[in-house]
């Protein structure tokens, strides 16, 4: 499938989830931080009627179709973010020869508008805790 870019008209956020470390009991004892990967153009469509049907979309306006170039750094527990709102991935495919990455991701509206807000202003590269707040240059040093 040719993909062409005047469709790719939309900014979207990608941060992949990652597991904090503390140093009294290793894994995932400080709960979860996000990395934030790059903003990207992409195609965001709300999935509605027959087709979120059969994609199995519990509430079709909370589901959107994301299309993008390929994004060999993303995962199923990646977040994305457009347009105010953060979306937990439901399924994606990724196609390295056709170039492209299809996405079907439902809003999360556990995540705060600070968390939205933050994700936006951080720069590539900084670590996001679960409530919003930025990491600094020596809590980055945690990752894991």
């Amino acid at each position: 499938m040719a993909y062409q870019s005047g469709l790719l008209r939309n900014r979207v956020i990608i941060a992949n989830k990652m597991q904090a470390v503390d140093g009294d009991f290793g894994r995932n004892s400080g709960g979860v931080h996000y990395l934030r990967l790059g903003e990207f153009w992409a195609e965001v469509k709300f999935t509605k009627g027959m087709k979120a049907m059969h994609e199995g979309a519990l509430d079709a306006y909370d589901t959107v179709m994301i299309r993008m170039r390929y994004q060999k750094d993303m995962d199923r527990d990646s977040l994305i973010a457009h347009d105010g709102r953060v979306y937990s991935i439901q399924s994606f495919h990724r196609d390295y020869q056709e170039n492209i990455t299809q996405i079907t991701a439902v809003e999360k509206p556990d995540l705060s508008t600070d968390f939205y807000e933050t994700l936006a202003l951080a720069a590539n590269g900084q670590v996001l805790t679960a409530d919003g707040q930025l990491l600094t240059v020596h809590d980055k040093s945690q990752k894991g």
